[in-house]
């Protein structure tokens, strides 16, 4: 697993600025570790270009439905706090810690997914109305940013509550 690293919103704000596209927070750090070590652009080789990997297509059938990655993290949350209806979120958190999901974290609050939605232009979480998560007290939005590296762990936590989920082609 990568390691994890916190920034400020001030920083991660910054960083945006020199972000393109649909770079990631590592990417840009990247980029600037290059523009401040001297490598330019046409010197970095990329083993792989991005417009050639293979997008991570596969579904997964949880509780009779089929979903792909990000709907089926959505279920897999929104199954427990409907058997686990007392959850708070201190203990949702606990449930489904950051680095399941990595960066940003499984959920966040409603009100900061709609803020980085804002402020971003990315819509990162799901933040539909029907799409929330009803916690005691608030609502949390489900991160939308899985990959094959990240699913694994949150099937894996889904098992050990006893879920079942079948991966298909």
């Amino acid at each position: 697993m990568s390691p994890v690293i916190r920034l400020s919103s001030d920083v991660y704000k910054r960083l945006e600025r020199h972000a393109s596209g649909f770079d990631t927070p590592a990417n840009v750090i990247e980029k600037l570790l290059n523009h401040y070590e001297g490598i330019k652009p046409e010197q970095v080789l990329k083993s792989v270009s991005r417009r050639s990997v293979k997008r991570h297509t596969r579904k997964y059938i949880f509780n009779g439905k089929t979903y792909g990655k990000g709907r089926l993290v959505l279920a897999v949350v929104k199954a427990y706090m409907a058997d686990h209806p007392e959850t708070s979120f201190v203990e949702l958190s606990s449930v489904f810690p950051e680095d399941l999901q990595g960066s940003s974290g499984v959920f966040v609050k409603q009100e900061n997914a709609l803020e980085i939605f804002e402020r971003t232009g990315h819509k990162r979480h799901f933040i539909k109305p029907d799409e929330l998560v009803q916690l005691d007290k608030l609502k949390v939005a489900v991160s939308t940013e899985w990959s094959v590296e990240n699913i694994g762990r949150v099937i894996e936590k889904a098992e050990s509550f006893g879920y079942s989920i079948t991966e298909t082609d």
